[in-house]
């Protein structure tokens, strides 16, 4: 048996807000991997994550990155901030896990895309939903043609938060608003379950920050697919109803996957041409959202040890980036 399915992947993260604590507590329980350095520009931050991680704590990714020999960096920061640390883990031969969405442009997202290609390097884009156990079961409906080929796609969430919270996203030189950063999980998943996305048509609205033009809050969107069918999109960030729905309406059956947080799903309905009434199946909310962001690192992990393509890859996140775009653009 290859003996690289047995080494220990030295790890490291830079960034160390909430979706760095959501890595650093997957990567520290994983048996495969060894968390070693947290790396953010707040001091304060490293260091408190860090220790609850039993790493070592830095504030400059490119001391990281020339200090220790990590097999595989997080980056869990602002997306202005992607193409610089990508470009420098790449060039070192560090292997690339990097949270949505891969850039605020379509230029830098190609450049990210071409530094990775040109040194050669693995790398996954975070998008962590198709790894939830209830889009795994409604994808595996499509693909076992339970519900014949796709007719309509959708995927659609709101909510309500302030983010204030998170200054970057209030930033003028960061902000990217709904459309371009949380949107791209709904890109993501109406890529995912309907093919290749051939054209967009959106309207976005700023309800709560106008004097930022590069933010927005509201975002609705149809697209067709390149095998005919079609999609819809929506993502709100000021709704004070919360809910998260994918589904697919096919030409044999429709399946559904839902929940009542914007965040998480609890249940998974389908209908194919046997059944005489939907049927049900329900997960625990919490789970089935811890299972996406283990799911996605056991994936990058395995994929590593393998010598394989990541199952997500730098094209997928680049795509998210051009399609928010075109929608944003409409």
């Amino acid at each position: 048996m290859d003996a690289t399915l047995f080494m220990t992947i030295v790890a490291g993260i830079v960034g160390a807000g909430r979706i760095a604590r959501t890595h650093a507590e997957v990567l520290y329980d994983h048996d495969g991997v060894a968390l070693e350095a947290i790396c953010d520009v707040r001091a304060g931050r490293a260091r408190v994550l860090a220790t609850a991680a039993d790493a070592e704590p830095y504030t400059d990714y490119r001391t990281l990155f020339r200090e220790r020999e990590l097999d595989v960096v997080y980056i869990a920061t602002p997306p202005g901030t992607h193409r610089d640390i990508v470009r420098g883990a790449a060039r070192k031969g560090i292997a690339i896990f990097c949270e949505k969405p891969l850039a605020r442009t379509v230029a830098n997202g190609q450049a990210i895309r071409n530094v990775v290609e040109e040194e050669d390097v693995r790398f996954m884009m975070g998008f962590p939903s198709r790894f939830a156990e209830p889009c795994r079961r409604m994808r595996e409906f499509l693909a076992n043609g339970d519900i014949g080929d796709p007719i309509t796609v959708f995927s659609t969430r709101a909510g309500h938060g302030d983010p204030q919270e998170e200054n970057w996203r209030l930033d003028p030189g960061e902000a990217c608003g709904v459309t371009i950063e949380s949107a791209s999980h709904n890109i993501d998943m109406l890529r995912w379950l309907g093919g290749e996305i051939e054209s967009v048509s959106g309207q976005t609205a700023n309800a709560t920050h106008p004097e930022i033009e590069s933010f927005d809050d509201n975002v609705l969107a149809t697209v067709t697919f390149e095998h005919g069918a079609i999609g819809l999109l929506q993502n709100s960030w000021t709704s004070r109803i919360e809910y998260l729905r994918h589904g697919v309406i096919g030409t044999e059956g429709a399946v559904l996957v839902e929940g009542e947080e914007w965040w998480r799903l609890d249940r998974l309905t389908y209908a194919t041409e046997t059944d005489t009434y939907p049927r049900t199946i329900t997960f625990d909310a919490e789970t089935a959202t811890e299972m996406g962001y283990s799911g996605e690192t056991d994936a990058f992990v395995e994929s590593l040890s393998a010598g394989r393509t990541p199952p997500v890859d730098v094209y997928d996140g680049l795509r998210a980036v051009e399609i928010s775009h075109a929608i944003a653009a409409e």
